[in-house]
């Protein structure tokens, strides 16, 4: 059985929560979004008119034990950013978020920990877009394709656009509601393990209002700016921090490294 964290549940999370609790793969969920519904969600968000004012992060948790009563289902109303790495620890993530200070937080702590994760963003010209990684050392990952324009744009937020860095969108729910669908496919893909079949390495684009759809191909750039594209080794350690020395905890975590007399 599997873990799948949902990061942000406005109009793509809002459905793809629903769509990951049906999934009979899964059998824990966690969903993370720091904000709460408001009256002008009605329009494109998977909610009820209870819903609004209450945390998203909880909202959602109710939804989802509604369709699967036996579903383990953790919220945190916390950003992404804000969120201790061992806490996005799972078997897949699916990034549904509003910026792209979150969406390079996702794909550091990913790599980090090991998770593959799916992107997914909208725009209400009618494009979808959804891309798959893994990580691993020859991976290409989301920073991989960026560029000097795209890190300048990482403190500017603009709901589920991850196809258009412009303003705020309005796209509508059916458009969000297929961007989840898509993401919920490749999570599905992730989680049997069906990797060859998986959009790992891809970014496919639909273009709803003129009925394309368009496959892109990245690779590993070796001039990335993410840190770390090797990945963490992480291991359990059963050294109580509050009780033990820094050269105790030191030698416990790290084995062969002493502390400097300075």
């Amino acid at each position: 059985m599997a873990h799948v964290i949902v990061v942000g549940a406005g109009a793509i999370g809002s459905h793809v929560v629903t769509l990951a609790a049906r999934m009979a793969l899964v059998d824990e969920l966690t969903i993370v979004d720091p904000q709460s519904y408001e009256p002008g969600n009605l329009a494109n968000q998977n909610i009820a008119t209870a819903d609004i004012g209450r945390s998203k992060a909880q909202a959602q948790m109710r939804g989802a034990k509604l369709v699967r009563h036996d579903l383990a289902v953790t919220a945190y109303a916390l950003p992404v950013e804000s969120l201790p790495l061992g806490r996005l620890r799972a078997d897949v993530i699916l990034a549904c978020v509003d910026s792209r200070r979150a969406r390079m937080t996702i794909n550091q702590a990913a790599w980090r920990l090991g998770v593959p994760w799916v992107n997914a963003g909208i725009d209400a010209s009618g494009l979808v877009r959804v891309q798959a990684f893994v990580p691993g050392a020859d991976q290409a990952c989301l920073e991989c394709a960026w560029d000097a324009a795209d890190y300048a744009l990482v403190e500017q937020t603009y709901p589920c656009a991850a196809v258009s860095s412009a303003l705020p969108t309005a796209s509508s729910a059916a458009l969000a509601a297929l961007a989840a669908s898509l993401q919920a496919i490749e999570c599905e893909k992730l989680l049997a393990g069906r990797l060859d079949d998986a959009l790992i390495g891809r970014d496919v684009m639909v273009d709803t209002r003129h009925h394309r759809h368009f496959v892109t191909t990245f690779q590993r750039h070796t001039a990335c700016r993410m840190p770390d594209h090797e990945g963490w080794q992480i291991r359990e350690s059963r050294v109580n921090p509050m009780s033990t020395g820094f050269d105790e905890l030191l030698a416990a975590v790290a084995p062969g490294l002493e502390s400097s007399p300075d």
